[in-house]
């Protein structure tokens, strides 16, 4: 069974099989009805397929049939939560394609669901996961890898996608996967250069002051400047959408983009942490898995320290580049101005397009 990691602060949500059972946080009694939709409009959400006095509802949504969207109304009072949907598509080989709707911006407004997605590489989708990804009538792909990663890790084919951006930001992200083919490849060049001496003795511990270091480097990087901006300027223009956006595992290279885009959008910065931290719940298997690989490999602590550092997920990390720009450039707005050239206009004509009025009892 697969817990989502997180939907809106009301609902959980977790999928077994075929089934999808969704639990709304609420102290009110009912009667509760489960509305769903094929697309995340709200008058377009109107078929009733459950009805609970708690709140807590299970039932038959196979993965083929998505996207699908959902409320919940107390049919008692005036309660009708948000639009909502499971945030992580349920794919077999892909752990981290995940949908951004449902965030709080400042303003009062929520991020719509359906347009904008983020996540790892697309290199390993079976059929099964090309055909759900298609059914969500993807159109634009952000690809932030390197042409080495391109070159040997190649995206499966989605036939609704009609452009794709290589926008490679050449952080130090990339650079770790450079003339590496496979994990077991990379793991073995890593440990190599901290045994070559090849990293700087003030990295080898636990901090991850490199990881910080480099988040900070891509606010003012110019090839990041060029790369993010094109992406930015994609999402601006609402040029090809819904869009995509991805690099390997999902978590630097598609953090950091994901948090322009938020910060763009004017979303709340604990949602933007949240969405980033989000990578750390869904890749602890894998970096457990990881972690493992390593300690087969060297034994030294400060090693072991450093490696796990480089692939966590930490808000020190994400926090340190939007520290970052309001040092720099004192507001976010400022920011997307000077250094990547939007207009006001164009920002808060993106703002007025992704986002959306909420319920306001239903957060």
């Amino acid at each position: 069974m697969k817990k989502q990691p997180y939907i809106l602060p009301n609902i959980s949500m977790k999928r077994d099989g075929e089934q999808l059972i969704i639990k709304l946080q609420n102290e009110n009694n009912g009667p509760y009805q489960l509305l769903i939709g094929d697309v995340p409009e709200l008058e377009k959400i109107q078929k009733v397929i459950a009805e609970s006095s708690s709140g807590n509802f299970t039932v038959k949504i196979p993965r083929e049939d998505l996207p699908k969207y959902y409320i919940i109304k107390n049919t008692a009072s005036h309660f009708v939560t948000n639009i909502f949907a499971e945030r992580v598509i349920p794919l077999e080989n892909a752990i981290n394609i995940r949908d951004m709707g449902g965030y709080s911006a400042k303003d009062g407004r929520f991020l719509k669901w359906g347009v904008l997605f983020r996540g790892d590489q697309l290199s390993k989708l079976n059929d099964s996961d090309q055909q759900i990804l298609t059914n969500y009538n993807l159109q634009t792909i952000v690809d932030y890898r390197s042409p080495h990663e391109r070159q040997y890790h190649p995206n499966k084919y989605l036939p609704t996608v009609l452009q794709i951006l290589n926008c490679d930001p050449q952080s130090s992200f990339s650079e770790a996967a450079a003339n590496v083919v496979d994990l077991k490849g990379e793991n073995e060049k890593l440990v190599q250069s901290l045994e070559n001496g090849e990293v700087p003795e003030r990295y080898i511990n636990d901090r991850g002051d490199n990881v910080i270091e480099s988040y900070e480097d891509l606010v003012t990087s110019p090839i990041a400047q060029k790369s993010y901006g094109r992406m930015l300027k994609a999402v601006v223009r609402r040029e090809a959408l819904p869009l995509l956006h991805h690099c390997r595992g999902g978590k630097d290279r598609t953090g950091f983009g994901s948090m322009l885009i938020l910060l763009l959008l004017n979303i709340k910065e604990e949602d933007i942490v949240r969405d980033y931290m989000l990578t750390k719940i869904i890749r602890k298997e894998r970096n457990q898995l990881k972690y493992d690989l390593y300690h087969k490999l060297v034994q030294k602590k400060s090693y072991l320290d450093y490696l796990m550092a480089m692939i966590d997920t930490r808000e020190s990390y994400i926090k340190a580049a939007i520290n970052k720009i309001y040092e720099l450039f004192g507001t976010p707005e400022n920011y997307f101005q000077q250094h990547f050239k939007l207009t006001m206009a164009e920002i808060n004509k993106a703002r007025d397009f992704y986002l959306e009025k909420g319920n306001e009892n239903g957060r």
